[in-house]
């Protein structure tokens, strides 16, 4: 009896697959809609060989194996998908047949979702689909750089390169996010703790020693009695749950505000010490790196800029830099369309200039990319190397105020009774 290979949807997200035993295809799509799935593909599998003397696997009318559980859309994490895209990078460059490489690559998959959808590439190829076309139906977790890089690595001849320019690309960005995580690692701990600490004393500490200091009625210090009232107010219910209604509203107008709220904090961003600086360079860092990757494997200018800026995730960024279609729609230079984009410096213009004089666009716009992120390191290295102090001195000062505000009294009870 022949083995069926099924994919099946339960729902909107929940994706199964496995394997059916059934005299027909018909049988096995009869199965699946009784038990309540849909099917979206049945494919019979090629009979395995049996070892001489090995007794066949029972048959029965009908076996089914459905999945003990669904597999669910997810977002694929980052350290995995740039490790599947160097796997794929040396499989092809090792000379191993296309389909193969996919069902190897499915097999190592820890993620159930990438693994499904490892799956549904490999049985597109096997139907004569293109690779890139096969990841085109996943959005989600290959981003249209991937698909179009992937396109003309297949249209080139040269998959090998743009896989390895990918897994390069994706390993840089995740160095990145590394490099700003270990630079705001260490100030949000101080500032936790800090905040910890404060939140304690006023809530635990003082209210134990406030009987002792109001005992001392109007000879209590200013600073004593500030504290003194600052940690009643905390120490009352009604204070954090008003805290967490203003919260609540706080997001509410926030989700209200829409887009036009979010366009009012990119501006305000931008305009921020060291912080609209480091947005500036990331974004441009972006973009710029996106767009050259695509012209150096032979895009067409305009495909290429269409996938760039949206790469950028700033709003105010993203509009000015969505002028640029209409000038190169029109023939003109692409330097001289950044020339009327403000946020293009004059290094990114000159640089882009120079590249088209030389023909090398593509290589000019990635040397502008590395340029900016290495602005945007040291700047995150600044921001961070300000913080640290900033932020243990601002704890060291609340916490020097309460001791100060506990002791005042006691000094000037030693001074009165010598």
């Amino acid at each position: 009896m022949p083995t069926f290979h099924y994919t099946a949807k339960k729902g909107p997200h929940d994706v199964v697959e496995g394997l059916l035993e059934a005299d027909s295809r018909g049988g096995v799509l009869a199965l699946l809609m009784q038990q309540g799935y849909v099917p979206v593909r049945v494919v019979e599998q090629a009979p395995e060989p049996v070892a001489d003397g090995a007794a066949p696997a029972a048959q029965t009318a009908v076996a089914a194996r459905l999945p003990a559980r669904p597999v669910r859309a997810a977002r694929v994490p980052v350290v995995q998908f740039t490790a599947f895209t160097r796997q794929f990078a040396s499989l092809v460059r090792s000379h191993v047949p296309l389909l193969r490489s996919l069902q190897i690559l499915r097999d190592q998959a820890r993620h159930p979702y990438f693994k499904h959808i490892l799956h549904e590439v490999a049985e597109d190829v096997r139907q004569g689909h293109t690779l890139s076309g096969a990841f085109g139906k996943f959005p989600r977790t290959f981003s249209p750089l991937y698909v179009n890089l992937v396109r003309s690595g297949e249209s080139s001849g040269t998959l090998e390169a743009v896989l390895e320019r990918l897994a390069e690309q994706l390993e840089r960005d995740e160095a990145l996010r590394a490099r700003v995580r270990a630079a705001f690692t260490y100030p949000a701990f101080v500032g936790l703790v800090g905040a910890g600490t404060v939140v304690f004393l006023l809530t635990f500490v003082m209210p134990r020693l406030a009987g002792l200091l109001e005992g001392l009625g109007d000879r209590l210090p200013a600073a004593t009695k500030t504290l003194l009232a600052t940690a009643d107010l905390m120490s009352r219910g009604w204070f954090w749950l008003g805290l967490t209604g203003l919260a609540i509203a706080g997001t509410l107008l926030w989700r209200a505000a829409g887009e036009q709220g979010r366009w009012a904090l990119d501006r305000m961003t931008l305009r921020l010490p060291l912080v609209g600086p480091l947005l500036h360079d990331l974004e441009l860092a972006r973009f710029a790196r996106t767009f050259g990757l695509q012209l150096s494997h032979g895009l067409p200018i305009l495909q290429a800029i269409e996938v760039a800026i949206p790469v950028v995730t700033h709003r105010v960024l993203r509009a000015d830099l969505q002028r640029l279609p209409e000038g190169l729609r029109q023939g003109g230079a692409l330097s001289d369309g950044l020339r009327g984009v403000r946020i293009a410096d004059p290094f990114l213009v000159n640089t882009v200039a120079v590249g088209e004089e030389g023909g090398r666009v593509g290589e000019a716009l990635v040397e502008v990319a590395t340029y900016y992120e290495r602005n945007a390191e040291r700047s995150l290295q600044t921001m961070a190397t300000l913080l640290e102090p900033a932020l243990i001195v601002g704890v060291g000062l609340v916490v020097g105020f309460i001791v100060m505000a506990v002791l005042l009294p006691i000094f000037e009870m030693s001074a009165i009774n010598p």
